[in-house]
Formats: structure tokens, sequence, C-alpha cells
């Protein structure tokens, strides 16, 4: 390693390690680089390095801000700064980009002692983080409903649909979206509750808007399943459990129609 990688290296090391109380011991990295900073002007080199360090964890913070915006009005500012804080430090970032830094949140926070009291947190800052992968997904194009109208009708049992990269599902078992749904609209959310599950559809419109959909129980296996590569055949037997034999192809090609009018279906397959 050249000297300046090394230097390079120690630096990270004590922006990474650095104590937020202060009373921790550096780590031989973080040690030896501090002891290589002298003092100017009258500020001591601690000083100016923690100067470096203070900025840098306002900057992880902004970037929890930008990212779970919601998930901060929910907490408000004084548990929003505990959580900045603690996560920083339990998980300081190792990534190139920031965009990748707060992964690890809704984790975080479902396994901390003090947050994971509170279930909802976890699943408003998933969801934050299902709506940033939606946003961020590569491209493709989109296949249209006469794409399937086109198919002669042998082919229709083993058809299969592939899904565009932005398509996520959402589940949780609490009403952490509607909560999120009532802070954008700058409302007071209701309390939080934890009686059913409910299931999202969300992804990235035509318009390269993030959108979602609540799922019935219905909705979410139908849709896991051609995820899943399963063939329209297959799916509708599977909605026999929801309906005749007459109705089920029906409620299928129904939904089908639906998504392609959303634009989340990539292609059709034909095996």
């Amino acid at each position: 390693m050249s000297e300046l990688a090394k230097l390079q290296s120690q630096f990270m090391d004590y922006l990474l390690t650095e104590s937020l109380d202060g009373q921790t011991p550096l780590s031989q990295g973080a040690a030896e680089f501090q002891a290589r900073i002298a003092d100017q002007q009258g500020i001591g080199a601690d000083v100016r390095l923690q100067i470096y360090a203070n900025a840098y964890r306002i900057r992880l913070k902004e970037t929890m801000e930008t990212d779970h915006e919601m998930l901060g009005l929910y907490l408000g500012d004084e548990l929003f700064d505990k959580l900045a804080a603690q996560y920083t430090q339990a998980n300081p970032s190792r990534f190139r980009s920031l965009r990748e830094f707060c992964d690890a949140l809704p984790d975080f926070l479902q396994q901390d002692s003090f947050f994971s009291q509170y279930p909802i947190l976890a699943d408003i800052a998933r969801f934050e983080r299902r709506l940033l992968s939606a946003f961020a997904a590569a491209d493709t194009s989109r296949a249209s409903f006469s794409e399937l109208q086109a198919l002669a009708p042998e082919y229709w049992p083993n058809c299969r649909l592939r899904f565009h990269p932005s398509v996520q599902i959402f589940i949780c078992h609490s009403n952490a979206v509607e909560s999120w749904q009532a802070l954008k609209q700058a409302k007071a959310p209701a309390a939080a509750e934890y009686q059913s599950r409910r299931a999202w559809l969300l992804w990235r419109g035509t318009s390269r808007l993030t959108e979602f959909i609540s799922l019935t129980e219905e909705q979410l296996l139908l849709l896991q399943g051609f995820i899943r590569g399963e063939n329209f055949a297959s799916q509708c037997e599977l909605m026999l459990e929801f309906h005749d034999e007459q109705l089920a192809p029906l409620k299928v090609l129904q939904a089908l129609q639906a998504w392609f009018t959303m634009g989340i279906i990539r292609s059709v397959e034909v095996s």
C-alpha cells in the first residue's frame, strides 16, 4: 500500500470509528492518523479532526432525513436525532455512494432495544426503502395489452409475464403506509395498530413517478405467482380458491389488463 493510500485509509478509519462521546479509544489506524495532524493557529489537532468528524456525521444525518422524511416526521426531532446518532454509530457508511447508507435502517429499528418497542417504525422505514428502490430501478421497455391479445389461443395457457424492474411488493402488519400517507398530506397519523396484514404494490410509472396501491389477498397471491414465473393456466387454477370456473379466468384477465395499463409488465413470454 502506498503512503497516500495508507493515509487515506487511516483518515477513513478515524471518521468511521471516532466515538460520539469521545470516551471510546480510537483504533490503531485512527490513532496513527490523529498523531499526524498538527495544531494550527491555536486550534488543537483533536479539535480540527472533530470538525471533520462532525461534518461527516451531519452529512450522514442529512442522507437519513432525505431518504426517510416521513419517518423523521413520525418520530419528531428529538427521537430522530437519537436514531441518527445511534444508527450512524452502529452502521458507519462503508459505501462509495450514500444511496446504500440507510439500507440496514429497517433492521436496526427492528432490533434496537428502544426502537423495537414500536414495530411501525421499522415498517415505515422499510416502505420508504421500497419506494427508493422502485424509483432507482433500471428502466426497460413496457409491454402493452395488445401483445397479449395477439397471442393465438393455444399459447395462452403457457404464457408467462416478466415485470418491470421497479416492481416491489411490500407486506407489513401495521398501518405504516396509511401513517406515511397521512404525514405526506401534512395530517396527523392515526395511532399505531397491528391487527391485520397489509400488502402493497409499488412501481415507477411511465411518468417516472413512484406509485403504489394496496392489494387484496387475492391480488397479492396472483401477483406473487406471476412474479415467480407461474403461467396463465396455473394462475387461473389458483383463482378457483376465490371464484367459480367461469369467473376465475376472467378475474385473471382483468388483473392482467390493469397491470398492462399501469405499465408494470415488461414482456409476455410463451414456452
